[in-house]
């Protein structure tokens, strides 16, 4: 779920943290599984507060019981919602749509603090996402080993990827295509490869991930699917290479020009 505080200059995603090994059964599950995020949504007591809902894929609905708020999330529409909150505390909810495969993987977490409190944690929003654009042009001068990238893309795919491909890579037949000896990932341009994630796929779950990773992040997945699973085409993907495609990819073509 992206966040978004407008007139603050703070945007960021919230994903659900409960970690693959309890969802497969493998660890004992949390107090709050599948009810847990990682930046949850934080908002003030005591004032109104206005929701704006769309989404850019299928249906959703934005559910937090306490609130009293159940707002369908539309492509292409922007619904509203209200709701103010007296008492400090984490409120949890969760998308109350069948959108899909990943519908019981949504979970909604919003932390109510005092205003002090809350603007406090705004100030310190602001200082890491200045210092996260800091980092993030950093990266793009630098050139990361094959094993460095494979490090990050390995955890990158375990918390982005497996969920849908599999943590073996194999997909799920009918749902979900394959990437272990898959085109894309083998003999297919790295552009292409590219493309995919960045941009997503149109017409399938396949969302785009440009806003939702780092240009490091994304190049580190590449990385790894390319080098994984008996793929293994020695093919290294940097943080340069995804902001230039990102770059040829925003500049007008001969026709609009």
């Amino acid at each position: 779920m992206a966040l978004r505080y407008f007139g603050e200059d703070v945007e960021f995603f919230s994903l659900m943290s409960t970690s693959q090994q309890q969802i497969d059964g493998v660890e004992e599950k949390g107090a709050h599984y599948l009810l847990e995020v990682d930046n949850p949504l934080v908002v003030p007591i005591g004032k109104k507060i206005r929701f704006l809902m769309t989404s850019d894929d299928v249906i959703h609905s934005w559910w937090v019981p306490a609130f009293a708020v159940k707002k369908d999330t539309i492509p292409g529409f922007i619904n509203e919602a209200w709701t103010k909150i007296d008492e400090p505390g984490v409120y949890r909810g969760q998308c109350a749509e069948l959108c899909g495969k990943a519908h019981g993987f949504m979970p909604i977490v919003v932390q109510a603090m005092a205003q002090d409190d809350y603007d406090v944690w705004l100030t310190g929003k602001k200082e890491e996402m200045a210092l996260a654009k800091a980092e993030a042009a950093k990266a793009l001068d630098a050139t990361l080993s094959i094993e460095e990238l494979l490090t990050t893309g390995e955890a990158v795919y375990a918390s982005r990827c497996a969920v849908c491909h599999q943590a073996n890579g194999q997909g799920l037949p009918g749902a979900f295509p394959a990437i272990a000896g898959a085109e894309v990932a083998t003999t297919g341009p790295v552009d292409i490869h590219i493309s995919k994630i960045v941009d997503g796929v149109a017409g399938t779950a396949m969302q785009s991930f440009a806003n939702q990773l780092t240009d490091k992040e994304i190049a580190a997945v590449i990385t790894y699917q390319r080098n994984a699973w008996g793929n293994n085409t020695g093919d290294v993907v940097q943080a340069s290479d995804i902001n230039s495609y990102k770059t040829q990819e925003a500049e007008p073509s001969s026709k609009e020009l």
